[in-house]
């Protein structure tokens, strides 16, 4: 793959993170489909090949996980292939909702040897978040990682430095701090006069 394409698909994934984020915290819970490609850089016209798709995994199929599974699927070139939950029923049950097709295992490392996943979902209970996002990343994954990021304050460093080290998009799910009614109060206030 060619340098310009790495940096189209890098580019790609970030705006799909941002996309799904936004999208999972309610602020394009209403969004159309041109929105969503509006705001990831699509035109009308954008078309996907076979290649462009991002195959997504979600590990920690649970209520927050699908939801969030839901949302990136609804951005145009995401396609999900695996799904890793400790409890057989809701793999039972991802195997319903998105397809007969797609693996389903109980271990997330044997989801994270795979070749064919380009980004994981990270849903499941808080303390396993720090230690499968540095095992996604050094898998060569890119992560939206549910909230919170880590356990414990002290666990933060390491999820950063595997960041800085693989170069892969990193995304922590935030509902509060990622809407865009946030976004906006953060525009006025920079943009409103200082009172003395």
């Amino acid at each position: 793959m060619s340098n310009h394409s790495n940096e189209a698909r890098r580019s790609f994934l970030k705006k799909l993170m941002l996309t799904s984020g936004a999208v999972a915290t309610g602020s394009y819970l209403s969004a159309s489909e041109t929105e969503v490609r509006k705001i990831i850089g699509l035109t009308r016209n954008s078309t996907f090949g076979t290649n462009d798709n991002v195959n997504v995994a979600l590990i920690g199929a649970g209520s927050m996980g699908s939801g969030d599974l839901n949302t990136a699927l609804q951005v145009p070139g995401v396609k999900m292939v695996a799904a890793c939950d400790l409890y057989t029923g809701r793999l039972d049950a991802a195997k319903k909702k998105w397809g007969n097709e797609i693996f389903t295992t109980k271990s997330y490392k044997e989801l994270l040897n795979r070749k064919d996943i380009d980004a994981v979902i990270i849903a499941t209970p808080d303390h396993w978040h720090q230690q499968i996002s540095i095992d996604a990343m050094n898998a060569g994954k890119h992560v939206y990682c549910e909230k919170p990021m880590v356990h414990s304050v002290a666990e933060g460093p390491a999820v950063i430095a595997a960041q800085k080290k693989t170069g892969k998009v990193f995304q922590v799910g935030s509902q509060g701090v990622s809407s865009l009614g946030n976004e906006k109060a953060k525009e006025l206030l920079k943009a409103a006069p200082l009172e003395s």
